[in-house]
């Protein structure tokens, strides 16, 4: 693995760490509601980052995504535009994070007990 490849995970890492505190910081300035479904959300999408296959995320996100744009922007919600934008984003963007992170240390742990049970004088990867 390469130093790029190494530094583009740690950035995922702090990325899905940072991006729910950057969004409920700014939540708090939402309705109580609002806020209520904005932790929700986040609760879904790490449920489903870190516990689902990386097919059944994407068709989650298209359709999850399509849904929330529809009620939201398409119906009839009277709320402001900042407030829709964070409920609709939140949960592509959470759970991809922490899908790719998932994937990753997941093939590093794969990778790791190869070298453990078989030295490099063996065989290759």
């Amino acid at each position: 693995m390469t130093k790029k490849y190494i530094r583009l995970i740690y950035l995922t890492l702090i990325a899905a760490l940072v991006f729910p505190v950057i969004v409920l910081w700014i939540a708090e300035s939402f309705s109580p509601n609002v806020d209520n479904g904005l932790m929700m959300i986040f609760l879904l999408a790490i449920f489903v980052g870190l516990f689902s296959a990386r097919y059944t995320i994407s068709w989650l996100i298209i359709i999850l995504t399509t849904i929330a744009a529809g009620f939201l922007l398409l119906g009839y919600v009277v709320m402001p535009a900042s407030e829709k934008l964070a409920l609709i984003i939140v949960l592509p963007i959470e759970a991809t994070l922490l899908s790719i992170l998932r994937h990753h240390i997941l093939e590093w742990r794969i990778i790791s007990a190869r070298e453990k049970r078989c030295p490099k004088t063996c065989c290759s990867l």
